[in-house]
């Protein structure tokens, strides 16, 4: 299996260079809160994706459903007021910390 550093490298730089394509081609406008917000959501589903291969579930879980909360924010926030995202990330982050709280009893 691939390490997770290796495969997040991979992931982002992927991702990053479709984004330029795209932006280039004029499909997608290129700003640095669009970049951001793809890099993001791309790698905490990447991150979620190894949680699940891992030994380590709750930890690469928490830390991809965070990056996903924050690329949303920035990716929709002229449509959702950004706190939203932040209310959803924290909720998300209390509710993995209670299921690996009672799967340690």
């Amino acid at each position: 299996m691939i390490s997770y550093g290796s495969g997040a490298l991979i992931t982002i730089t992927c991702s990053l260079g479709i984004l330029l394509v795209l932006g280039g081609a004029g499909i997608v406008p290129i700003n640095l809160q669009t970049i951001a917000g793809v890099v993001l959501s791309i790698f905490g589903i990447y991150s979620i994706v190894y949680s699940v291969f891992s030994k380590d579930l709750f930890y690469h879980t928490l830390w991809g459903g965070v990056s996903i909360a924050i690329g949303a924010a920035l990716l929709t926030s002229p449509v959702v007021n950004p706190t939203i995202m932040v209310g959803i990330a924290l909720i998300f982050i209390s509710i993995v910390g209670a299921i690996a709280a009672l799967k340690k009893r």
